[in-house]
């Protein structure tokens, strides 16, 4: 199957198996021309709704209890559906980009599948299924200001994904601290990933900015409208994963007091 076949297939999707389609081979012979997706079709029960102000996840202390968790889990599984899209979507805009950039995009969309699914797993062991909360547009809302694949990557790899180079190691301790080995588990493998995933962000940072720019005021630069350096961060700042990630100290300090 051909990329832009693939991509226009998870973004047209009504329902979740075609959305998490992993074709056996993928090829990219012919990208098209650029194709913006205005929003993505969803299954029932998985539509975008307004956020209300103020709705927040279950606090760490609240981890103790199971329907807590889950409650954590079916959120974190619509931001993989998010990025799940939003790599589709990058894959359509810019057909342009460099072909090893799309493969790995094309792997690292794959891999946002596979956490969907793995969340969906999980969260039904509570008796919770996938679509019982509401979901939000989130990361969607960015699209429109997202004008080069360099944008895009500056967004999605080293904004959203390396926020959860914190996000995932937290709150698998916390699930860890209340006896959820499984759930602590599941956030291993996303961090995992997710290092993965802001390396392939960074490499290609550094091959598309300007010669004369610091990999840092490129980022900056290329970051869409209203997305600043703080949401590329948790609460607490793993120096470690940002390492693992391939990130300069000049970098991961800057983020520290961003």
């Amino acid at each position: 199957m051909e990329i832009r076949e693939w991509a226009i297939a998870i973004l047209s999707a009504t329902d979740i198996d075609s959305k998490l389609l992993q074709p056996k081979e993928l090829t990219d012979n012919e990208p098209g021309p650029p194709l913006r997706w205005d929003t993505p079709s969803r299954p029932p029960g998985m539509e975008f709704h307004k956020r209300p102000s103020g709705q927040k996840l279950p606090p760490f202390h609240e981890h103790k209890e199971a329907d807590k968790r889950a409650i954590c889990l079916h959120r974190f599984a619509g931001h993989e559906l998010l990025a799940v899209e939003l790599i589709a979507f990058a894959l359509l805009a810019f057909p342009e980009a460099p072909v090893n950039l799309r493969k790995g995009l094309a792997h690292a969309l794959k891999e946002e599948q596979e956490h969907v699914a793995l969340y969906i797993e999980r969260m039904g062991v509570f008796g919770l299924q996938f679509g019982d909360l509401p979901l939000f547009k989130h990361f969607w809302a960015h699209t429109p200001h997202v004008h080069d694949i360099l944008s895009f990557i500056s967004m999605m790899n080293l904004t959203f994904e390396q926020a959860n180079l914190d996000f995932a190691p937290m709150y698998g301790t916390s699930f860890l601290r209340y006896g959820d080995e499984e759930s602590a588990a599941l956030m291993g493998k996303i961090l995992s990933d997710e290092i993965r995933h802001v390396q392939l962000g960074w490499r290609w940072l550094q091959r598309l900015k300007h010669p004369d720019q610091s990999a840092w005021d490129a980022w900056i630069h290329a970051l869409p409208e209203l997305i600043g350096p703080k949401r590329a961060k948790g609460f607490l700042v793993h120096e470690e994963h940002r390492r693992a990630a391939g990130l300069s100290d000049e970098w991961i300090e800057r983020i520290k007091v961003s």
